[in-house]
């Protein structure tokens, strides 16, 4: 994983775990991760993607994890090239760290760094290249 300070400004809002819809402030789609994606930035994203998002998201990101909502498999599909636009670094950034109540997405800001889950996005985002 790198070392260092993450010193590339972060969207950083109010906890969206009320809200039944993604509360994403405009220049979430701004963001770029600031970690370099390299092959140990996603070693260390998928680390914690099998740990914290595994169990909804499946092992592929199908969206088909034993977690998931059968209801919104298609919303949790990462492999989804369709959605890319909708879903640069900065909102799925924004999405792992604040979460939401429904559809559920647990809040992560409490368990993991930035830089933790700015390595998770990478991961993610890999994965739509994959397919």
């Amino acid at each position: 994983m790198v070392a260092g300070a993450i010193t590339a400004r972060t969207v950083i809002a109010e906890p969206a775990q009320t809200a039944a819809r993604w509360t994403i402030p405009a220049t979430a789609a701004e963001e770029n991760n600031p970690l370099p994606v390299n092959a140990a930035t996603l070693a260390g994203g998928k680390r914690f993607y099998v740990s914290k998002c595994e169990r909804c998201h499946g092992p592929e990101g199908k969206g088909n994890g034993p977690d998931a909502d059968a209801n919104y498999a298609a919303d949790m599909d990462l492999t989804n090239g369709a959605r890319a636009v909708r879903n640069p670094d900065g909102v799925v950034f924004y999405k792992i760290w604040n979460g939401r109540l429904t559809p559920k997405m647990p809040m992560f800001s409490e368990e993991l760094t930035k830089e933790q889950v700015w390595a998770i996005v990478a991961y993610a985002q890999s994965l739509r290249a994959q397919q």
